[in-house]
């Protein structure tokens, strides 16, 4: 069984998935942390089996660190799941088996006071997932009516291109039935649904895939994915060759990597930030305090790559020595690395 959470403003949403028995639950409150929520199910469920899927809008270091000591807990990697509101989209997509060559499908995400769009569609043979904050044109409306004329505006900026199929409106902001006129417009040969569990239905559903090929095979473009390869340029069999150490278009909080080199001669690492393409956008270079620059020491490093958030990454170096020639010296060298959301310049 797979079971889709999404926790926001002190309320829990929860979606059950078993075979294709799907289950909603009335929303509830919950206190104290995610974590503290799930550890009471598993406490009352001593032999739950299956997968938790959780949704939260921002994710920390800290709440990645209690996803991993949940999943040892029930004795298996990946067991429970952190995914960004982007990724349930997709995976709601899929669970609908909605058919993005008829059309894209667009989710009204609003929790009364944060307003945001997010886009599936195909381009090029992939899965595209795109976000847009729309918080700021609807946050001074007021009356019902005010409200109305305000998403209808919206509704209007964001089909007017392209073929859309599938409306889905979430969230308690859409409680009141004050879009009347923004109905009208939305419903014009599209389908419209509307619910409360629609990430934490889509969570569910991504939960219960062990390769995770749908994220796999999609691009999502929001600001929680990495937005760049970050690695090193080695040579290798008489040509320069590109290294990346964190991937690009990940969810930052699962982009890490890890590679050994052969160095000898040098005192500084150069790392470089290339586009998926392989263009290079940016360069920072790493000071390699205390090595000897000679050719006759070969130093073996390890080098190790993780996002603190969207936009800062840490890289750790350490000198693992040269087997029984030369011991390590357990010097580590660390770096933290800050990224613009924008055009990257060397």
């Amino acid at each position: 069984m797979q079971t889709g959470l999404h926790f926001e403003n002190g309320k829990v949403y929860i979606c059950r998935m078993d075979g294709q028995r799907i289950t909603e639950e009335e929303p509830v409150q919950y206190k104290g942390s995610w974590a503290d929520y799930i550890t009471e199910i598993l406490d009352q469920d001593k032999e739950h089996k299956g997968s938790f899927g959780i949704v939260m809008d921002q994710l920390t270091p800290m709440e990645i660190k209690e996803a991993e000591e949940l999943s040892e807990r029930l004795e298996g990697e990946g067991v429970v799941k952190l995914y960004t509101k982007e990724e349930a989209v997709l995976g709601l997509v899929k669970i609908q088996n909605n058919d993005l060559k008829r059309g894209k499908t667009a989710v009204y995400d609003y929790d009364g006071a944060r307003f945001v769009y997010y886009e599936v569609k195909e381009q090029s043979g992939k899965t595209v997932v795109e976000k847009q904050d729309m918080t700021r044109q609807m946050e001074k409306a007021r009356t019902r009516g005010e409200k109305d004329q305000a998403f209808s505006e919206i509704i209007k900026n964001t089909l007017s291109r392209g073929v859309t199929a599938s409306v889905y409106l979430c969230g308690e902001g859409f409680d009141g039935q004050w879009f009347q006129q923004s109905t009208r417009i939305l419903c014009r040969g599209r389908r419209v649904f509307m619910g409360k569990h629609l990430f934490a239905q889509g969570a569910a559903y991504l939960a219960g895939k062990e390769t995770g090929s749908e994220k796999q095979d999609a691009r999502i473009i929001t600001d929680q994915m990495t937005l760049c390869q970050i690695g090193l340029v080695l040579h290798h069999h008489g040509r320069d060759v590109f290294y990346p150490l964190l991937p690009e278009g990940k969810p930052w909080f699962e982009a890490k990597g890890e590679i050994e080199i052969f160095v000898s001669g040098i005192t500084k690492i150069i790392f470089e930030f290339r586009s998926k393409e392989g263009r290079k956008m940016a360069s920072v270079c790493m000071p390699l305090t205390g090595l000897k620059k000679s050719r006759d020491i070969v130093y073996k490093l390890k080098m190790r790559g993780e996002y603190l958030s969207p936009g800062r990454c840490k890289i750790k170096v350490t000198d693992e020595g040269f087997g029984s020639i030369r011991p390590s010296s357990y010097q580590v060298w660390q770096q933290v690395i800050r990224l613009e959301r924008g055009e990257s310049h060397e």
